[in-house]
């Protein structure tokens, strides 16, 4: 049982980490014969789905809530089970995966909600892997669906849209960050849960089933979460380490020249400071 899965569920991951099988933002929303107002008002719509998904569960992936936000549930669905199903992956990954099928189900706001593959997919989670932190937020959310059954009126996603809409909410932190910072990077620095952040990044680091590049991918971006001046535990000696670790451990990879311009930014700066 790995120690590092006990809080790493409680933000979101951006799909650079698997690269390999996720879809990149270009691949999002595609509108046929809708005028500029149309397509303007469905991206507001995904985008405040979006948010209304994550409010509710904050253990969604960016991938997961995305694929509520776009009505693609099929297609995480899809996704998920392939990194389930791969003996490459490590069994936090496998566990993580079917995990979020069972959050991307019983999403309020997902329009596919489907309670009992929800309860089916986190019973999976917990019987197969038996990670015991991860077992006690499924245990969180099984407990969820079981109140959810004595509900005598259940709205749709679509309603339940529209009440959390009407909600009043804090404006959104505005912190601004380095261009190459994925939005999980940038989220964890904005909620201050930089710790989580890097114990995931590490686990797709050390995961067998990870590419190179995504192993060089998930040492930079901790990199720059370090490096950032608005991380709260910001420190640039550990972000200059993990620059010269991807040289050193990744030299083909294309991730070598951002950080060795990284690392020289903050070797120069470090004389400056020292003269």
């Amino acid at each position: 049982m790995s120690p590092r899965i006990t809080s790493l569920l409680a933000i979101s991951l951006t799909a650079v980490l698997l690269q390999g099988c996720f879809p990149g933002p270009g691949s999002g929303l595609t509108v046929v014969g809708l005028g500029g107002h149309e397509f303007a008002m469905n991206q507001e719509n995904i985008a405040l789905r979006s948010h209304a998904a994550l409010h509710e569960e904050s253990d969604l992936l960016t991938f997961s809530v995305e694929a509520i936000a776009k009505d693609k549930t099929d297609n995480a669905v899809k996704v998920y089970l392939e990194g389930y199903n791969s003996e490459k992956n490590s069994k936090p990954i496998r566990a993580l995966a079917v995990y979020q099928i069972g959050l991307i189900y019983m999403n309020l706001y997902n329009r596919f909600r489907d309670d009992e593959k929800a309860e089916h997919y986190l019973k999976l989670a917990k019987s197969e892997f038996d990670l015991e932190p991860l077992n006690k937020r499924i245990d969180a959310r099984l407990n969820t669906l079981e109140k959810r059954k004595d509900q005598v009126v259940i709205l749709t996603a679509d309603q339940y849209l529209m009440n959390w809409k009407k909600q009043p909410k804090l404006p959104p932190k505005n912190i601004p960050h380095d261009d190459e910072m994925k939005d999980f990077t940038a989220r964890a620095i904005t909620t201050d849960r930089i710790q989580e952040a890097i114990l995931l990044y590490t686990l797709m680091y050390e995961n067998e089933g990870s590419s190179q590049s995504i192993k060089a991918g998930s040492l930079y971006q901790i990199g720059l979460m370090y490096m950032s001046p608005y991380n709260a535990h910001a420190d640039e000696s550990k972000a200059l380490e993990y620059f010269l670790r991807i040289q050193r451990e990744f030299p083909n990879s294309s991730f070598n020249s951002k950080a060795e311009i990284k690392a020289g930014y903050l070797i120069n700066k470090q004389k400056v400071i020292l003269d």
